[in-house]
Order: C-alpha cells, then sequence, then structure tokens
C-alpha cells in the first residue's frame, strides 16, 4: 500500500514565495535557499534541527556566503516545505531528502556537510545510505549540538529515574499528536518563547530576538511530522558508525548549558571518533548556530579551506 499524501495548507504555499524549490521523488515541495558563488572551491550544505528550518543557519549562513556556495533548506514538514506523505517523517527519509537535494543542486565537486541537532542524525543516516556522498565528496563533515544516540535520556538535565518514565509515554503521546490535520504548530509562537528561552538556549543567549526568531520556527512546522520524528529520534542509535568518518575530517560542536542533547552527547562522539576535533562552548546552549555564530563559522569555513589547501599541494 502506498503512502497517503498529507494535505498541506494554501497558506503553507503561499510561503515559498522568494525561495527556491525543487521536488522530491515522491513528490514533496522543498524550500531551498542557494546563496554565494556557484564557482566557489566548495559548497557548503546546512541541515537544521527538528521543528526548526533553514532560518536556524541564517546567521552562519550569511557570513560563510560572501566566499562559499552555501545551500540550506527547510526539511519535509518544516518551514515553508511540504510534509509529504504520511509515514514519511523518518530520519532516513530526511537524509534522502538531503541527498536528493545534493543531487540536484550540486551534483559535482567538493562538500562540506554540517548538522545542527536532527542534523547530526541525518548526516549519519546519510553516509549508511549515501556513502559516495559522505566519503567520496564530503572534504569536512560538522556535528553541531547534536547526538549519535541516547537522545531524551538526559533531555533538561533531568535524572534516568524521571526521563525514563516521561519516555515511555511518549510514544503514545506522539501518536495522538499524528493526528492533528493542522498545517503548523500553533498560530501564536509568542505563547511558546518562554518554554523556547529555557529549553534551547545557554544564559543570557535566550534574547528576544533569538527566541523569536526559533519561536516562529517551532510554530510553523508541521504537527504531524514532528510529532513523528520524536520516537525515530528517540530510538536512533548510530554511534556505532563514528569511527566511520574518520575518512574525513570531522568537528565536534558541543555547549556546556544544552539541555536539549546535553554535551555528555558531543563526548560519546568524540571519543568514538579521537580523531576528530572537538569544541566545548562554555555557558552555550543548543541552538549554537545563533549562540556562537562567529565561532560555528570559522569551524565550517577551517573545513571548506582544505580544498584550497589540498588543490594547492596537488593531492
Amino acid at each position: 500500500m502506498q503512502n497517503q499524501p498529507v494535505s498541506t495548507s494554501t497558506s503553507r504555499a503561499r510561503s515559498r514565495a522568494g525561495f527556491d524549490t525543487l521536488t522530491t521523488p515522491d513528490g514533496t515541495v522543498l524550500a531551498v535557499v542557494d546563496a554565494g558563488p556557484r564557482d566557489s572551491a566548495a559548497t557548503i550544505v546546512l541541515q537544521h534541527g527538528w521543528t526548526q528550518d533553514h532560518t536556524s543557519w541564517e546567521d552562519v549562513a550569511e557570513r560563510l556566503a560572501g566566499t562559499y556556495r552555501v545551500v540550506s533548506f527547510d526539511s519535509r514538514g518544516h518551514g515553508r516545505s511540504d510534509a509529504g506523505p504520511r509515514g514519511t517523517a523518518t530520519v532516513e527519509q530526511l537524509a534522502d531528502d538531503l541527498a536528493e537535494v545534493i543531487d540536484q543542486l550540486a551534483p559535482e565537486g567538493p562538500l562540506v556537510l554540517a548538522g545542527h541537532s536532527l542534523g547530526g542524525p541525518v548526516l549519519l543516516a546519510l553516509a549508511e545510505r549515501r556513502p559516495d556522498i559522505v566519503f567520496e565528496r564530503a572534504t569536512g563533515i560538522a556535528m553541531v549540538a547534536t547526538s549519535a544516540a541516547n537522545i531524551g535520556r538526559d533531555i533538561l538535565g533531568l535524572p534516568l529515574a524521571v526521563t525514563s518514565v516521561a519516555s515511555a509515554a511518549v510514544p503514545a503521546v506522539s501518536r495522538l499528536r499524528q493526528f492533528s490535520r493542522a498545517p503548523r504548530n500553533t498560530r501564536y509562537p509568542r505563547v511558546i518563547e518562554e518554554f523556547v528561552r529555557l529549553g534551547l538556549y545557554g544564559p543570557g543567549q535566550g534574547t528576544r530576538a533569538n527566541r523569536s526568531r526559533t519561536a516562529r520556527q517551532v510554530a510553523r512546522s508541521h504537527p504531524e511530522t514532528t510529532a513523528a520524528l520524536v520516537p525515530a529520534l528517540m530510538h536512533h542509535d548510530r554511534l556505532a558508525m563514528m569511527p566511520l568518518l574518520d575518512k574525513v575530517p570531522t568537528v565536534i560542536l558541543g555547549g556546556t548549558k544544552d539541555a536539549l542533547t546535553p554535551i555528555a552527547h558531543s563526548r560519546a562522539m568524540a571519543e568514538a571518533l579521537p580523531q576528530a576535533k572537538y569544541v566545548v562552548y562554555p555557558q552555550a546552549g543548543h541552538m549554537l548556530p545563533y549562540e556562537r555564530a562567529n565561532e560555528v563559522t570559522g569551524e565550517l569555513t577551517a573545513l571548506a579551506e582544505r580544498v584550497t589547501i589540498l588543490s594547492r599541494t596537488g593531492v
């Protein structure tokens, strides 16, 4: 039985004005932003996190696009993109969508791949499903405030005794939420701004501007899609894949005040891949692309600059 389409609101379609779009093999339309010089040494591809969209990378993308081609997009069910057929809100499908973006927009040349939050599992799934992209074309990978396994076990710094009970209830709550036919999580992003500040930002970083734009992203994401991704992320475990990335220069970035994917997750990835560069940002929360935009830009630039260095040395 084929997946049945999920209808998307006309307002969601209208919101794509001013964006490039591409259509995946199952007919899902994704909103894409393709910026920077097309003849740059490398194309930097940015994958956003759960309930967010390409604008979570906007501060970093703006800094990078003066030198490099930067491709960012809204995953299915997020931002201005279609939700896609019911049943396709999986980490594996998001990896396939990422591959489709690369195949259609940047089919040749060196790549730098960056994944924030949910973007980390998506990159690992991409390595599993499209090793040609990750191991043959990527000259650098950035895992930003993310995890390879056990997402949710230590959320908000709560003890395991508490999170294990909550985790047991998540599948049932998620299934109920998946019955929603609403086109977006809420029409009133201001009501969730305080939750965003407390859950996603380090001390002093949840400024009005930061929490407002983050809340708007959460508000416009698709409830059925984001609900379905919760158990998918909780069961995601690709930590054993990390050593395979020793073929690609990798940087792992984490904040000590990250309540969603606490620093222990970054540390676990770094221990599984000791060749990686491991950077810890004191007092930073989950939203590193906003909270530490200059530093994150610097790390991605360093990965992209390897292309120029290698070409000069003839490697």
